[in-house]
Order: C-alpha cells, then sequence, then structure tokens
C-alpha cells in the first residue's frame, strides 16, 4: 500500500506552491515553472493540463501567455489537488482481503480504524489551502535559515 505522492502530485504541489507565493496575478510559462520548480520539463505539460481541467489553473498560450492559479489561493484546497493528480482517496476494497467490505455485515476487523484514518486524513487535507501550504513553506525555509546562520 503506497501512502505518498506520485512525482506527478509532488510535481503539482512544488508548482502549485511556487505560483501561490509568487502572488495572485503571476503567470509563468512552463519552461519557467520547469526552471524553477526544478521539474523535469517533459512532465510539465501534463501536470499543468492536469490541474487546468480540474479548474485550478488557468493557462493561455502565445506570447503574452502562461499559467496562473485559477482562484485565490485560500480557495484552492490540497484535496482538490492531489484527487486531480491521483485520483480518489478512497479504496473501495477491504484491508485484509480482496472482499469489499463497504456495506458487508460483518465488514472486516479493520474496517472501522482505517475509515476513520482515512476520513480524519481527508478531512484535513479539504480544509488545507494552498495560502496555508505557502505560509508553511515560508515558516520551513526561514526555520532552516536560522538553523543554518547558527551553525
Amino acid at each position: 500500500m503506497r501512502l505518498t505522492l506520485t512525482k506527478r502530485g509532488e510535481y503539482g504541489i512544488r508548482l502549485l506552491k511556487y505560483l501561490t507565493r509568487q502572488g495572485p496575478d503571476a503567470r509563468m510559462t512552463a519552461a519557467q515553472l520547469a526552471e524553477e520548480c526544478d521539474i523535469p520539463a517533459g512532465n510539465v505539460p501534463t501536470v499543468v493540463s492536469t490541474l487546468s481541467r480540474a479548474g485550478i489553473l488557468t493557462c493561455s498560450p502565445g506570447r503574452y501567455g502562461g499559467c496562473g492559479l485559477a482562484r485565490p489561493a485560500e480557495k484552492i484546497f490540497a484535496l482538490e489537488v492531489i484527487e486531480a493528480l491521483e485520483g480518489s482517496l478512497d479504496i473501495p476494497h477491504c484491508l485484509l482481503d480482496s472482499r469489499r467490505c463497504h456495506d458487508k455485515d460483518p465488514e472486516c476487523a479493520v474496517h472501522d480504524a482505517w475509515s476513520k484514518g482515512r476520513d480524519a486524513a481527508i478531512m484535513s487535507l479539504a480544509t488545507t489551502s494552498l495560502a496555508e501550504v505557502a505560509r508553511r513553506e515560508e515558516e520551513i525555509e526561514a526555520e532552516l535559515a536560522a538553523r543554518a546562520a547558527k551553525h
């Protein structure tokens, strides 16, 4: 079982975090995003396209084109980003064997524990905005800089 993001999910979060930190009117080309976010250039179009289809980014071609956030960062939540890039976080099968335990009586022995954990993770992601993620990134960078200055 995997509880981490794929590269596409990681790149999407990295790209959105960067755009958020640039301000609400920031627009960047795929080449700029690849360079600034340390993402292989070949991966950016797929990530950008997926996020654009999900209504998270707006992208326009041409000389003055580029990609930007489709809405304020305070109104884009981690859950919608992750589900756009990774798919639904729901696990439709039983953890103990291949049968489905949803709507079965009795459910598997870990159903309640797993469901509560999954629901808590989904709720946390659903209430964490890109603005909060960007603020936390700034805090982490400041903390790392302070540590480096001490040594």
